[in-house]
């Protein structure tokens, strides 16, 4: 169904081609109605017997049939649109680039088996949804490094992606302001708008203002998927071992849900939660396409796809009726 908010006419001076379509129609209508002529002429007692009138006029008549088709061409040669055009130099499914969390809390068992064991399986179910679509992968914690420029090879990204560990970070923190910057380098050879996913259990709040200048200067958006929950759970340590703190006890890492509230009051970035189903990487997944779609419909270089064809299939019915004897010649 087309969106009413992109309707218009390429065309839109070929609209003036109604005018004589009309007069023409009212000549028609004049002209089968010359035998009003005679009553001026002959008296009204022998009028009837002199002019013919068939006793049940059909109601599928020129005058019935070629205004609206006249009407239906004319609309179609002014080009109405509202889609854009299909060309290779334009991506049909927006790039995206992911930038996971392998700060230490994403250690923490409250998602089993671990946050950055389920978010990696979130990321596979989102490369299941975008199966050809180009994809890259930035992990961070204290620093942030790109892993995998944007590629369509769905394989290739699984393979480094079983391997990442927030073990394998360098430096310990959590820096989602440097991951951010590090992904726009990474996106600078995009021709068309991108979607940068974090996928954390939180961003802090005083983290916001930089998102919230991103936005402003960007043309790629932001979107985030919170892996975690609000009572956390301790942080695992090896495979057996849990971080404790100076007293000996766990440590509790708890999903920072005012972070993430302030970035999307802030800069308007989207968070999903996590979801035990595949809700959570389906709403990402619109997301993403809806971003580009949007982009692309505003945007200048891509031409309008012409629909004015779609007339000719309008109108063809009603041309058929001219087929019929005597049309071509008696107006009547």
């Amino acid at each position: 169904m087309p969106d009413l908010a992109n309707v218009h006419l390429l065309r839109s001076m070929w609209l003036w081609a109604m005018v004589p379509a009309l007069a023409l129609w009212i000549l028609m209508v004049v002209e089968q109605r010359r035998t009003l002529q005679w009553r001026k002429a002959i008296a009204p007692h022998l009028l009837k017997h002199l002019v013919r009138h068939p006793k049940r006029r059909p109601w599928l008549r020129p005058t019935v049939v070629v205004l609206p088709s006249l009407m239906i061409v004319t609309v179609g040669l002014a080009g109405p649109t509202w889609t854009r055009q299909k060309t290779p130099f334009v991506q049909d499914q927006a790039t995206l680039m992911v930038a996971l969390d392998l700060s230490e809390s994403m250690n923490a068992v409250d998602v089993q088996p671990t946050r950055a064991e389920r978010a990696q399986q979130k990321i596979r179910d989102l490369l299941a949804l975008r199966a050809g679509a180009r994809t890259g992968l930035l992990v961070y914690a204290g620093t942030a490094h790109v892993v995998l420029p944007p590629t369509d090879d769905r394989g290739v990204l699984e393979a480094y992606l079983v391997s990442l560990d927030p073990g394998v970070m360098p430096v310990p923190g959590k820096e989602p302001v440097t991951a951010l910057k590090t992904a726009e380098e990474a996106l600078s050879a995009e021709s068309a708008p991108a979607t940068i996913l974090f996928v954390t259990d939180g961003i802090g709040e005083r983290h916001a203002p930089a998102f919230a200048d991103h936005r402003k200067a960007s043309r790629h958006q932001v979107l985030v998927l919170a892996v975690g929950t609000s009572k956390g759970g301790p942080v695992r340590s090896g495979r057996t071992g849990y971080v404790q703190d100076e007293r000996g006890g766990r440590v509790i890492a708890t999903l920072d849900r005012k972070g993430l509230e302030a970035l999307e009051r802030q800069a308007g970035a989207f968070v999903v939660g996590l979801t035990s189903d595949g809700r959570d990487v389906q709403q990402i997944n619109r997301r993403v396409d809806t971003s580009l779609k949007a982009v692309q419909a505003v945007d200048d270089r891509i031409p309008w796809d012409d629909a004015g064809y779609y007339a000719c299939f309008l109108a063809l019915p009603l041309s058929l009726v001219w087929f019929r004897k005597g049309w071509t010649v008696r107006w009547q």
